[in-house]
């Protein structure tokens, strides 16, 4: 018997999710193109009478990701190819493609689709193989699940780590105090990760420094009681809310929204007129060049 390239056996999953939370889910033949290492840009100076050039310095570029998947057929499958067309829409903005089954599955990558779908030609009743390809403005994979540190009103951690990390050293505390205990998280990804941040009040002045590095970011006013501060340090998402207003001119002039290098990074928050009702999540994906 003749095995389909789309059995279950030799392939993956991936799945699309648009920024509406519409999703869509492909079964991925082998031969994905754009899962390894990004597209780099070297920059070089030729050296005046000299042979050669000197190294300035290279870049990660944006990278394209080619997925060779099944796609349905133009009969008996055409309500789902439409489906296919309206949830990958690039005009809805940035979604993610992750890898969800499989042997390498876990990761994801923000992107947009670019092309595939108007190349397939209407050669088979029910299922035929064609390439999807997505654009990845930010060319790197990140975990689908995040780590976490979080800190409730009983002041005792609750620990996150889906993959390896060091834990935040104790006591972490929040209530009636102008610092919380610094605590230690380790990225342990091939590049920088970066963090978003939530606090529920009551706290004013919220700073956080990553004392590893010894840049800080500091939103100056009052989080009234359970009002929700989110800083969002991600390239390409940079923002700072409250209560889902625009609060990005609170950030004081000093202001830097820091990643986390590679290894261990000790974090420090600190704020004034917090209660034990006053909640912190501190959150991150570690990033990868290849999936």
């Amino acid at each position: 018997m003749t095995t389909r390239p789309w059995d279950p056996a030799n392939c993956e999953t991936h799945e699309y999710a648009n920024p509406a939370g519409e999703t869509v889910r492909f079964r991925t033949l082998k031969g994905t193109v754009g899962r390894m290492m990004p597209p780099i840009v070297v920059t070089t100076l030729p050296a005046p009478g000299k042979a050669g050039s000197r190294y300035i310095g290279a870049l990660h570029a944006e990278r394209a990701v080619a997925v060779p998947v099944v796609v349905p057929g133009p009969l008996d499958g055409r309500p789902d190819y439409r489906e296919w067309g309206r949830i990958l829409d690039p005009m809805k903005g940035q979604g993610t493609l992750t890898v969800v089954e499989g042997e390498w599955a876990g990761r994801q990558i923000l992107c947009v689709y670019e092309a595939g779908l108007d190349d397939l030609a209407e050669s088979n009743r029910s299922h035929y193989p064609g390439t999807l390809i997505f654009r990845a403005a930010y060319p790197y994979w990140v975990d689908s699940v995040e780590s976490s540190v979080q800190v409730g009103e009983e002041g005792d951690p609750v620990l996150w780590f889906r993959f390896a990390g060091s834990f935040p050293a104790f006591p972490l505390l929040v209530g009636a105090s102008n610092t919380f205990e610094n605590f230690t998280v380790t990225n342990t990804g091939d590049v920088e990760a970066w963090p978003v941040v939530t606090v529920l009040g009551p706290a004013t002045d919220v700073e956080v420094i990553n004392v590893t590095t010894g840049v800080r970011w500091k939103v100056m006013g009052e989080i009234p009681e359970f009002s929700t501060l989110i800083v969002d340090t991600r390239p390409g998402q940079k923002l700072v809310r409250i209560d889902g207003e625009n609060s990005y001119s609170s950030l004081t002039d000093t202001s830097y929204l820091w990643p986390l290098i590679g290894g261990n990074n000790q974090i420090q928050m600190s704020a004034v007129g917090t209660t034990d009702d006053t909640f912190i999540r501190f959150a991150w994906r570690n990033a990868w060049l290849a999936a």
